[in-house]
């Protein structure tokens, strides 16, 4: 077991935690968009010390200011829809949370402006989660809408799983 088992499972983080995290990755957010890092930092409301522990070297120093890598392995606990089902998945770095944003922003397109082929390039693709379990996107407009149907506020879409456990 590593010094912070919870870089291997978020799950392992108190709800507290948790949120320090998702604000370490806003801050993240934020410093990729343009944002000084001290300003990002303050406008979350969070720590140099508690962003550095949750960000390593994701953030680094370069001619006096503190960047931030342009990709990740940092853990995301994200939404996907699979076999009928809603789920939640973890998975490590920023190139596989853009693939799940594309397939949020296909689902949109389909739904929203009836684009059938939205979904077609999901068809075949796959997503390892942090365990090495794969997993595959739902494409089935009809079993996408029956998850939809059954959500108390379907209006609010996030691909973030809220709170923390």
């Amino acid at each position: 077991m590593t010094r912070q088992p919870w870089k291997k499972d978020l799950d392992l983080l108190t709800s507290k935690q948790q949120a320090k995290y998702n604000d370490s990755l806003e801050v993240l957010r934020l410093v990729r968009s343009g944002v000084s890092f001290t300003k990002a930092r303050k406008d979350v409301g969070i720590t140099t010390f508690t962003v550095k522990k949750f960000l390593g070297n994701t953030i680094r120093k370069s001619k006096k200011r503190i960047v931030a890598r342009k990709n990740d392995s940092l853990l995301r606990k994200v939404r996907i829809y699979e076999n009928g089902k809603e789920i939640f998945i973890q998975i490590k770095g920023t190139k596989k949370v853009k693939l799940v944003a594309q397939y949020h922003s296909a689902l949109g397109r389909r739904i929203d402006k009836n684009d059938i082929t939205a979904l077609e390039q999901f068809e075949k693709i796959t997503i390892r989660n942090s365990k090495g379990r794969l997993h595959s996107f739902e494409t089935d407009i009809e079993k996408i809408q029956e998850i939809l149907s059954k959500r108390e506020e379907p209006e609010f879409f996030t691909i973030y799983k809220p709170g923390g456990n």
